[in-house]
Formats: structure tokens, C-alpha cells, sequence
């Protein structure tokens, strides 16, 4: 059975937003937004929001950032002293991010470019804070020089170390969203590691916004045994649910996802969600995320987006989004 998952996104992969994700059913695992250990461990008045848990403890990842060992491990530590610390699945470095802010720290995709016994040597420090909780590594191919063997060496010294799963993004780091994927090296990478390490999952991610790209990348990726979504989660929320051919749970009865889905009405939940789960000075930044990708489902997806991004407050975005329907009453509820 393959596994679906959340992929792990700055400003989005919050408890508000996996929340949105649940009322239709949720998801195998949800990865969170990347906890910056330094920070964490210098205990900002914000940090608590990046490790909490909810609604669903039990298929929470916490994905974590930074260039040093030290304050990785530090971070991980104080990570399971956590109350829902019992239940979270485990957690999963990010070796993969290739935003210039987090490569010229030193982290993200900076550590696939990094000594081998460096990289080793983090991950084993890891692996024995992590305990009986899974560890896992978020990768990319590489450079834009990367080659197969650099590939999979690196990902073999990452399951010798006590990785019990790699998720990779096949792209290099300074290929875009808009480059193809190189779907080949997940299958590639998979095969090698199943070779040697028949208890190590190995995930895909990239560019899954339905049924159809999911069984084509399941198929050309066989020896993957899940599969990671992001963007496409926040423009559909309702993805997992109907990649699993599951029901959503909405009020007090039940919505066949063949059939409509209430395009306002998920976006005031969210909302109210963000207010309920997130401080003040977070909302505005974590509404924009969202309404980012949620408003490509309409016709005039531009338009209301730069309305809707351009409003002074989270509320103040809503207001703007519930007027669209006056606009276009047709387009709020959507048949699937």
C-alpha cells in the first residue's frame, strides 16, 4: 500500500493547515514546516508553534534545519521532551531545501555538498538521540554536476547511518518548479537502497496534483514505497482524500468527493483554524501562503489572488475572497 505524505513547507505546514488536511480524511504522515535549531534551542516566544502536534500527534514528522551537529542534535533532544513526544512518528533533516537563505547557512542541500564523514557523523548523532523513533532524510540530486554513483553513495552512507528513510525530490538545487523531474534517479535510488537496506523506505516527491501523476509516478518508481505532496495540498486539500477514493467528513453529515467541494467554506475553516492554532504576527504571512496556491482553482486565479494577497490582514483576506463569489457565484462550489 503506498504511503501518502505531506511534504514539509515554510509558513504552510502548520497545525491550522493539517487540520484543513484532516477534515477530509488527513493523510499517512504530515511533515511539519522546518523547526530552525538554533533558534529552537535559544527558545523564541515562537518556537513552540513550529513542534506542535496537532490535530493528529500520531503522524506528525518533525522536519528539522541547521548547518551545525551540535545544536541539531540539542534540538532534537529537547524535541522529545515534547508532551505529544511519545506519539510523533520521528524525525526527518532537511538535506533537500534549496532556497539561497538556508544554502548559505550552511543547511538545506548545503550538506549534500559537505565531507561525506561530516554528513555521516550528524546523521549518527541523530539516529541515537532519535532512539526508538524513526529518522529520515529529505534530499535533491545535488549540484547541477551531480552524478549517479556521487547519488547513491550519498544515500547509502545515509541508511548505513541509521536513515530508516529517504525522500527525494529529483531535481538539483537550482533547477525550478518548472524543470521536469528526473523521476529515474527515485526508482534508481530506490533499487539500490532496497538492495541493502530492505527496512529503509524511500519516498518520492515533486509534482503530484492528482490521480493520474501519482500512478505515473508510482509506476515508472515501483521500488518506492511513498510518495510526498506539497503545493498541490494547499491548491486541493482534498488531494489525499481522493487519491485514497475516501469520503470528507464536512459538518454533520458526509460529502461524496465525486461529487462537490465548498470552496469558501474550506477557506473560512482555514481561517478560523489559523486563529485558533497560530499567534497574531503569524496569521497575515500563513493566510498569503495560502491563498498563494488555494486561489489557482478559480478562472481568474491572477486576479483574485493579487486581491487577495494585497489585503492588510488575514480577515481583511477573507473578506476580499468571500467577494469573489458575488463575482462568480459559479465557481464556489467545485464538482469532481
Amino acid at each position: 500500500m503506498i504511503k501518502l505524505l505531506s511534504a514539509p513547507m515554510a509558513a504552510i505546514t502548520h497545525e491550522a493547515f493539517r487540520r484543513t488536511i484532516a477534515r477530509f480524511g488527513g493523510c499517512d504522515e504530515y511533515y511539519t514546516e522546518m523547526i530552525h535549531a538554533a533558534s529552537f534551542i535559544n527558545g523564541g516566544p515562537y518556537e513552540s508553534y513550529y513542534s506542535n502536534c496537532g490535530p493528529e500527534p500520531h503522524k506528525i514528522v518533525w522536519q528539522l534545519t541547521g548547518s551545525d551537529t551540535d545544536k541539531l542534535v540539542r534540538c532534537a533532544a529537547l524535541l522529545f521532551e515534547h508532551p505529544d513526544a511519545s506519539s510523533v512518528i520521528g524525525i526527518d533533516m532537511n538535506m533537500g531545501c534549496p532556497a539561497p537563505e538556508i544554502y548559505r547557512q550552511g543547511a538545506g542541500i548545503a550538506w549534500m555538498s559537505k565531507p561525506l564523514a561530516e554528513v555521516e557523523k550528524t546523521v549518527k548523532a541523530l539516529r541515537r538521540v532519535c532512539g526508538t523513533k524513526r529518522l529520515s532524510i529529505k534530499i535533491r540530486l545535488g549540484e547541477e554536476d551531480f552524478t549517479e554513483k556521487g547519488l547513491s553513495d550519498f544515500a547509502d552512507m545515509l541508511c548505513s547511518a541509521g536513515a530508516e528513510r529517504i525522500t527525494l525530490h529529483p531535481r538539483t538545487r537550482k533547477e525550478s518548479y518548472s524543470r521536469p523531474l528526473r523521476k529515474k534517479y527515485v526508482q534508481l535510488v530506490a533499487e539500490a537502497i532496497n538492495a541493502r537496506y530492505p527496512d529503509v523506505s524511500v519516498a518520492g516527491n515533486g509534482a503530484i496534483d492528482g490521480s493520474k501523476a501519482l500512478a505515473d509516478f508510482a509506476a515508472l518508481c515501483p521500488a518506492a514505497d511513498s510518495f510526498m505532496i506539497g503545493r498541490s495540498a494547499v491548491q486541493k486539500p482534498w488531494i489525499f482524500a481522493l487519491l485514497k477514493g475516501i469520503s470528507a467528513e464536512k459538518g454533520q453529515g458526509q460529502i461524496d468527493l465525486q461529487r462537490q467541494i465548498d470552496l469558501l467554506k474550506i477557506a473560512e475553516d482555514f481561517i478560523a483554524d489559523l486563529e485558533a492554532c497560530q499567534p497574531e504576527d503569524f496569521r497575515k504571512t500563513r493566510a498569503q501562503r495560502f491563498f498563494a496556491y488555494y486561489c489557482d482553482n478559480f478562472q481568474f486565479a491572477h486576479y483574485i489572488k493579487s486581491q487577495v494577497l494585497q489585503q492588510k490582514n488575514h480577515r481583511a483576506m477573507l473578506e476580499r475572497f468571500t467577494r469573489y463569489f458575488e463575482e462568480m457565484p459559479d465557481e464556489r462550489i467545485l464538482h469532481i
